[in-house]
C-alpha cells in the first residue's frame, strides 16, 4: 500500500524482473534503462516518481549495475535465493543461492516450482485480461498448458507433410502421364492399320464413281445426237410462217396506234370541260349548305323563342302569385295586431281603488333604487332593439341560405346541361372534321389521279415517239444474235458467269454514255466470271463450239490498282469514270479494272487542265469521246457501235414501261372517286356546320347562366361570411344585455316585493310582477306576431324583386332572338338567287360534255375494233414465234448438253491423268489426252466466225473428239446403268466423302511401335518412385497427426480445467444477498478440432442482468469478470505466489469485499497472494502490510512493514 507515485507498481516490476521477464514488458525498451541513477532534489525541483526514467545530466549518479533478489521458501521449508543482475552494457547475470547459472537453468528451476515465466502465471494483470481478444486468450492458455512449446514442431511436421504430399502427387501425375502415353501409342498402332485400309477403299470408290459418270455421259451424248437430227427437219417451215405473221403484226399496230391517238385527243378535250364543270360544282354545294344552315338556324331560333315565351309567361304568373301573397300577408298582419290589442284589454283588470293604490305604490317604488331602474329601463330598450336586430339578421341569414341552396340546385342542373352541350359540340366537331377530312381526301385523291393520268398520258406519248424513232435502229446482225445466245449458253452451263461489262454497268446520265464507252474500250464486251477456272472452261467451250472469241475478267485473280481518291475532287467538271456508272458491288473489282483512274471531263478545256497544266498521268475523256492519253497524245472521234450499247436494253425497258403505264391508266380510271360522293359530303358538312353553330350558341348561353349562378353564389358566400360574424357579435351582445338585465332585476325585484307585499295579497297574485307580466305578455305577443309577419313580408318582397329581374332577362333574350330570325331570313333570300345562277351555268356545261361524249363513242368503237384485230394477230404471231423459239432452243440446249458432257468427260480424263487414276480401258490411252498448258494465256483465243444467217451453227450436231479412248464399263452393274439420277450421284459422293472424312480425321503415327517399348520401361521406374513417395507421405502424415494430437491434448486439458473452474469462481465473486447464486461465466471455442489455431470467447453475465458482450459491460463488471478468468487460469498449474496490482481500482466497496473474501478463502501456506491496493477494505484483511513511500532526501522509495497477525 502507499500513495500514488510512491513506487508500488515498481515492486511488481521487480518481481517480474528477478523472475527473468524481458525488458520490453517492464516499461523499458532496454535493460540498461532499468538501472536507477539517483540524484538529490534541488530547490524548486518538482517531485518526480522514482520509477520514471531519468536521463537528464546534472547530478546523475555513477551506478553501473542493478540487481534484485527474491527469497523463496517451498512447501518443504527449503529456501532459495534467486538473483538477477544487469549492467550498464545491457547484460544479465543469474544466480541461484549465490551461484551463477545460465538462464535456461534459472528458468527450469523456477518451472520446477510451477513458476512459468513465459506464461506469467504468477502475475495477475486484470487490465490486459479484460482487453484481450479471443486469439490472445487462446495464446495465453497455450502458454499455461505448454502446447505452445509444440508449436514449432507442429509447423515443421505440417511443412514436411505438405512436401511429402506434393512429392507423392507429382510422382502419381507422372505415372498417370506415362500410362496415358502407352495407351495413346497402342491406339495409334491400330489407327495406322485402319488408315491404310481406308485409303484403298477410297481409291476403289473414286474409280467406280468415275466409271458411273462416264457411262451416263456417253449415254446422254448419244440421246442428244438422235434428238437433234429429228428436230432440225421442222425449222424451215416455222421460219417462213413467222416472217408472214411479223408483217401482219406491223400493219395492225400502225392502224391501232392511229385510232388510239384520236381517242386520246378527244379525251383531253372532254377532261378539260369536266375539269371546268367540277370547279363550278363546289359553289353550288356551298350555296346549298349555307341555305340549309340558315334554315336550320331560323328553325332553332324560332324554337328557342317559343321556349322563351313560355318561360316569360311562367315568370309573370309566378310574380303575380307572389304579389297576391304579399298583399294577403299584410292584411293578416294588421288583423293579428288588432286581435292582440283586444285580447290584452280583456285580461286581468283592477277597480279604481286598487289602481290608485298600485299607482301610489309604483311611485314609491320608482323612488327606490332609482339608478338601477333607470339603467334597467335603458337596457330593456336596448334589449328590444338588439332583439329586433338579431331577428332581422337571423331571417336574412336564413334567406341567404335558402337562396344558396336554390342556386346550388340550379348550378347542378345547368352544369349537367353544360356537360351535355359540350359533349354535343365535341361530337359535332368530330363529325365535321371527319366529313371535311373525307371530302379533302376525296378531292385530293381525284386531283392526284387526274394529275397522274395527265402524267401517264404524257409519258405514253413520249414513249410512243421514242419507240417509233428507235424502231429504225433495232435491226441486229446475225453475229450479235449468236453472241447473245452464246453468252446465255455460258451462263446456263457454267455457274459463276455474270455477263458482259456493258450489261453489268450503266451510266448515271445519258451524257456520259459516249465517254464511258470510250473508256471501257475493248473491255466493253468482256465477260465477267467469278473464278479463273470458270474462265478457262468457257474459253474451252468457245473453242470447241467455234463460237467466236471473247475476253474474260475473273474476279478472283484479276489485278486491280487502287483508285486514287484525289481525282474525285481534283478539278471542277472532272470525275472518275467509276463514279459515273452504276453497278452491283459484287462486280466492283471488274469495273475498277476496266475503268482504272480514267477521268470523264465535261469539256476539252477541263481535260487539258488536268493533263497538261497539272501534269497528271491519267487518261482523260471528254463527253464527245476525245481522249488525252497518259503520254499526252490525243485521240479524237468515237465508235458508233459502242455508243449504242445501252440502247437495246433501253428499248426493251421502254416497251415494258409502256405496258405498265397502260395498266396503271386503267387502274386509275377505276379508282377515281365519283362526284356524287363529294356532293353528299358537302351537304353533310353544311348540315354539321349549322348544327355546330346552334350547339355553340346553346353552349354559350348555358355557360353564361352557369357563370351568373357562380357569381351570385360568390356574392351570397361573401354576404354569409360578412353576416355570420355580425350575427355572432349581436348574439353575444344580446346575451350580455340579458345577464345585466337579470342582475338589475334582482335588485329592483327585491325592493318591489317588500313594497307590494300587502297589495299582492289583496289582488291575489304572487307578486307584482305577475300582474305586470300579464299586461306585458299581451304586448309581447302583439310584437312577436308583428315580427313574424314583417319577416314573411320581407322574404316575399325580396322574392318578388328576384323574379322581376329574371323576367326582364327573359324578355331581353326574346328580343335578341327575334332580331336573329329577321337577319337569317334576309340572308336566305339572297342565297336562293345565287344558287339559281350557278345551277344554270352547270346545266349548260353538262349539256356540252354529253354532246362531246356521244361524238367520241364512234371513235372509241373504232379503237376497240383495231385493238381486237391487233390482239388476234399478236396471238397468231406469238404462237408461231414461240414454236420456232422452242425448237431452236431445244436444239441449242441439246448441243449445249453434248458440249457440256464432252467437257465433263475431258475433265474426268484429265483428272485421271493428273492424279494417276487407273481407269479400265478397252482401247486407247489417257496419255493422248492434252493437258492444255496454254489455257492460262491472258489473251483471248481467236476463233473463226461462222457467218451463216440462218443460225445453222446452232442446229447442226456438234462433233466431239474422243481422243481415241474407249472405257470398259463392265464394273458398272445394270441397276447403276439404269439409274443416272442426281440422288445416285449424291450417294456415290456421300460414300467417298464419308471415307474421306474418316481419313481426314485420322492422324496416324507410324513410329508408335518404336516408342512403345521405351515408354513401358519408363513406367516401371516411375512405379518404384511413386511407391517410395507414397510411403514417405504416409510417414510425414503420421508424424504430423502425432504432434497435432499431443498439442491438442495439452491445450484441451488446460482449457477443460479452466472452463470447468471459471463458472464457480465467477459465482463466488458475484454472489451476494440479492443474488445468492451469483452470475454465469463460460468459455467457447471457435475451432474445436484445432482450438489453438483460432480464438476462445469469454462470456460473462452479471447477476440479474441479461447476456451482453464483454465490451458492453461496465468497468467494475469487466474487472470482476477478468479476475474470475485470472483465478480460473491460475488454478491450472498454480504458482506458489500470485501478484495483483490494484485490481480493485474500478470496484465499489461491495465487490472489493467479495474479492477480499475470495482471496482469503484461496490463500494457504503453499499459496501466497501479493496485492497492491489503495482501499482499506481490502488490505485490512491481509496477514501483513508493506507500506511504500518516497524518501525526498535520496529521491527514492522506501518500505515499511507491519505484521497484522498479532492483532487477530
Amino acid at each position: 500500500m502507499g500513495p500514488n507515485g510512491s513506487g508500488k507498481s515498481n515492486l511488481m516490476d521487480a518481481i517480474s524482473f528477478v523472475l527473468g521477464v524481458k525488458s520490453a514488458q517492464l516499461r523499458s525498451s532496454q535493460l540498461r534503462d532499468l538501472i536507477y541513477r539517483g540524484r538529490k532534489l534541488t530547490r524548486g525541483d518538482s517531485e518526480t516518481a522514482p520509477d520514471e526514467d531519468e536521463d537528464e545530466g546534472e547530478g546523475e549518479g555513477t551506478a553501473k549495475r542493478a540487481w534484485v533478489m527474491a527469497v523463496f521458501i517451498d512447501n518443504e521449508d527449503q529456501e532459495y535465493h534467486f538473483q538477477r543482475t544487469i549492467s550498464a552494457t545491457g547484460g544479465s547475470e543469474y544466480r541461484i543461492n549465490t551461484k551463477i547459472v545460465s538462464y535456461q537453468t534459472y528458468n527450469e528451476t523456477l518451472e520446477e516450482h510451477n513458476i512459468l515465466v513465459k506464461a506469467k502465471n504468477f502475475l495477475g494483470d486484470v487490465e490486459a485480461v479484460a482487453s484481450q481478444s479471443p486469439k490472445d486468450l487462446s495464446r495465453l492458455i497455450e502458454q499455461i498448458s505448454g502446447s505452445l512449446e509444440l508449436a514449432e514442431r507442429y509447423e515443421e511436421a505440417k511443412a514436411a507433410q505438405d512436401r511429402a504430399t506434393e512429392n507423392a502427387t507429382f510422382h502419381f501425375a507422372k505415372r498417370r502421364g506415362i500410362a496415358g502415353e502407352i495407351k495413346q501409342f497402342r491406339e495409334q498402332k491400330s489407327e495406322a492399320e485402319r488408315f491404310e485400309n481406308l485409303l484403298a477403299e477410297r481409291d476403289n470408290l473414286i474409280v467406280h464413281q468415275l466409271l458411273w459418270r462416264l457411262y451416263h455421259i456417253e449415254e446422254a451424248m448419244e440421246n442428244n445426237t438422235r434428238n437433234i437430227a429429228s428436230k432440225s427437219k421442222v425449222l424451215q417451215d416455222l421460219r417462213a410462217e413467222q416472217a408472214a405473221q411479223e408483217e401482219s403484226l406491223s400493219k395492225a399496230r400502225a392502224a391501232q396506234a392511229n385510232a388510239r391517238n384520236e381517242v386520246q385527243k378527244r379525251e383531253r378535250v372532254i377532261k378539260k370541260k369536266e375539269k371546268a364543270l367540277e370547279a363550278k360544282r363546289p359553289d353550288l354545294v356551298a350555296a346549298d349548305a349555307q341555305m340549309a344552315h340558315s334554315r336550320r338556324k331560323v328553325e332553332n331560333v324560332t324554337k328557342a323563342m317559343d321556349a322563351t315565351k313560355r318561360d316569360v309567361d311562367k315568370q309573370q304568373e309566378s310574380l303575380k302569385k307572389i304579389d297576391e301573397e304579399l298583399q294577403l300577408v299584410r292584411r293578416m298582419a294588421d288583423e293579428a295586431q288588432e286581435n292582440t290589442r283586444r285580447a290584452s284589454q280583456a285580461g286581468l283588470s283592477l277597480n279604481e281603488e286598487h289602481l290608485e293604490e298600485y299607482r301610489a305604490l309604483k311611485a314609491k317604488a320608482n323612488v327606490q333604487a332609482v339608478a338601477e331602474r333607470q339603467q334597467l329601463e335603458s337596457l330593456r330598450r336596448d334589449e328590444k332593439t338588439t332583439s329586433r336586430t338579431l331577428a332581422s339578421q337571423r331571417d336574412k341569414l336564413d334567406q341567404l341560405k335558402d337562396k344558396k341552396d336554390k342556386l346550388h340546385e340550379d348550378s347542378v342542373t345547368q352544369s349537367e346541361k353544360l356537360t351535355e352541350s359540350e359533349a354535343k359540340v365535341q361530337e359535332l366537331q368530330k363529325s365535321l372534321i371527319d366529313a371535311k377530312q373525307n371530302l379533302e381526301n376525296s378531292q385530293t385523291e381525284r386531283a392526284r389521279i387526274t394529275r397522274l393520268e395527265l402524267e401517264l398520258n404524257e409519258k405514253l406519248q413520249k414513249l410512243h415517239d421514242q419507240l417509233r424513232e428507235a424502231a429504225q435502229d433495232s435491226n441486229e446482225t446475225a453475229k450479235e444474235t449468236r453472241l447473245k445466245e452464246t453468252l446465255a449458253n455460258l451462263q446456263r452451263l457454267f455457274p459463276g458467269v455474270r455477263g458482259r461489262v456493258v450489261d453489268l454497268c450503266k451510266p448515271t446520265q445519258r451524257k456520259y454514255e459516249t465517254a464511258v464507252s470510250v473508256i471501257l474500250g475493248r473491255n466493253i464486251d468482256a465477260i465477267v466470271v467469278d473464278h479463273e477456272k470458270t474462265a478457262i472452261e468457257c474459253i474451252d467451250y468457245l473453242r470447241n463450239q467455234r463460237a467466236g472469241q471473247a475476253t474474260f475478267i475473273p474476279l478472283d485473280t484479276i489485278k486491280v490498282k487502287p483508285i486514287n481518291d484525289k481525282f474525285r475532287s481534283f478539278a471542277k467538271g472532272a470525275r472518275l469514270a467509276v463514279d459515273v456508272i452504276q453497278f452491283d458491288s459484287a462486280v466492283e473489282r471488274a469495273m475498277h479494272h476496266a475503268c482504272g483512274n480514267a477521268l470523264v471531263c465535261d469539256t476539252m478545256e477541263v481535260a487539258k487542265y488536268v493533263c497538261y497544266e497539272k501534269q497528271q498521268e491519267v487518261k482523260a475523256v471528254t463527253l464527245e469521246g476525245t481522249i488525252i492519253h497518259k503520254g499526252g497524245n490525243i485521240t479524237g472521234g468515237r465508235s458508233t457501235h459502242n455508243s449504242k450499247k445501252w440502247e437495246d436494253q433501253e428499248v426493251a425497258n421502254m416497251r415494258r414501261t409502256q405496258d405498265t403505264l397502260i395498266g396503271q391508266l386503267r387502274d386509275l380510271s377505276q379508282a377515281k372517286p365519283r362526284n356524287k360522293n363529294d356532293d353528299l359530303l358537302t351537304a353533310e358538312i353544311s348540315r354539321l356546320e349549322s348544327a355546330l353553330a346552334i350547339a355553340k350558341d346553346e353552349l354559350s348561353a348555358v355557360k353564361l347562366k352557369v357563370s351568373g349562378i357562380n357569381e351570385e353564389l360568390k356574392h351570397i358566400d361573401k354576404e354569409l361570411k360578412k353576416l355570420t360574424p355580425e350575427l355572432q357579435k349581436t348574439e353575444k351582445a344580446y346575451d350580455a344585455l340579458l345577464r345585466r338585465i337579470s342582475e338589475l332585476e334582482d335588485v329592483t325585484f327585491g325592493a318591489d316585493d317588500e313594497l307590494f307585499a300587502d297589495f299582492c295579497r289583496k289582488i291575489k297574485v304572487k307578486d307584482i310582477r305577475e300582474y305586470e307580466q300579464r299586461q306585458l305578455k299581451a304586448a309581447q305577443q302583439e310584437g312577436e306576431a308583428r315580427l313574424r309577419f314583417d319577416t314573411h313580408i320581407a322574404r316575399l318582397t325580396h322574392q318578388s324583386k328576384f323574379e322581376t329581374d329574371a323576367l326582364h332577362g327573359q324578355q331581353e333574350r326574346l328580343a335578341n332572338l327575334l332580331a336573329t330570325v329577321r337577319k337569317e331570313e334576309k340572308a336566305l333570300s339572297q342565297l336562293e338567287k345565287a344558287k339559281e345562277a350557278i345551277q344554270s351555268e352547270l346545266d349548260t356545261a353538262e349539256a356540252e360534255i354529253n354532246s362531246l361524249r356521244k361524238a367520241m363513242e364512234d371513235v372509241v368503237e373504232t379503237l376497240d375494233q383495231k385493238t381486237a384485230a391487233l390482239d388476234e394477230v399478236k396471238k397468231v404471231a406469238s404462237r408461231a414465234a414461240k414454236a420456232l423459239d422452242k425448237t431452236v432452243k431445244e436444239i441449242g440446249t441439246m448441243n449445249d448438253d453434248i458440249e457440256k458432257c464432252a467437257s465433263e468427260r475431258f475433265s474426268i480424263y484429265r483428272k485421271c491423268k493428273l492424279e494417276e487414276i487407273k481407269l479400265p480401258l478397252l482401247r486407247g490411252s489417257l496419255d493422248k489426252v492434252p493437258m492444255e498448258e496454254n489455257l492460262r494465256d491472258p489473251m483471248a483465243m481467236d476463233i473463226d466466225d461462222d457467218d451463216d444467217d440462218d443460225g445453222g451453227a446452232t442446229q447442226r450436231i456438234r462433233q466431239i473428239r474422243d481422243y481415241g479412248v474407249e472405257v470398259d464399263f463392265e464394273d458398272v452393274d445394270e441397276e447403276e446403268r439404269e439409274n443416272g439420277s442426281a440422288e445416285a450421284a449424291a450417294e456415290l459422293e456421300a460414300e467417298i466423302a464419308k471415307v474421306q472424312a474418316e481419313i481426314e480425321k485420322m492422324t496416324p503415327n507410324l513410329k508408335a511401335l518404336e516408342k512403345l517399348d521405351d515408354v513401358e520401361s519408363k513406367l516401371a521406374a516411375t512405379d518404384r518412385e511413386t511407391e517410395k513417395a507414397r510411403k514417405m507421405s504416409k510417414e510425414a502424415r503420421d508424424e504430423f497427426n502425432k504432434v497435432k494430437k499431443h498439442r491438442a491434448d495439452r491445450f484441451n486439458k488446460a482449457y477443460q480445467h479452466i472452463s470447468d473452474r471459471i463458472d464457480a469462481v465467477y459465482k463466488d465473486l458475484t454472489k451476494g444477498p440479492n443474488a445468492p447464486l451469483g452470475g454465469v461465466a463460460y468459455l467457447s471455442l471457435e475451432d474445436s478440432e484445432e482450438p489453438y489455431l483460432s480464438g476462445i470467447k469469454y462470456h460473462a453475465m452479471p447477476p440479474m442482468k441479461r447476456f451482453r458482450d464483454m465490451e458492453q459491460l461496465s468497468g467494475g463488471e469487466k474487472t470482476v469478470a477478468a479476475l474470475a478468468l485470472l483465478f480460473a487460469i491460475h488454478s491450472y498449474q498454480p504458482s506458489p505466489f500470485f501478484v495483483l496490482d490494484e485490481v480493485d481500482a474500478a470496484l465499489d466497496n461491495t465487490n472489493v469485499a467479495k474479492v477480499a473474501r475470495y482471496i482469503q478463502s484461496q490463500a494457504s501456506p503453499g499459496f501466497q497472494f501479493i496485492v497492491i491496493s489503495l482501499k482499506c477494505s481490502l488490505y485490512e484483511k491481509s496477514d501483513s502490510l508493506v507500506g511504500v513511500h518516497r524518501d525526498q532526501e535520496v529521491n527514492s522509495s522506501r518500505t515499511l512493514t507491519l505484521d497484522l497477525t498479532q492483532y487477530d
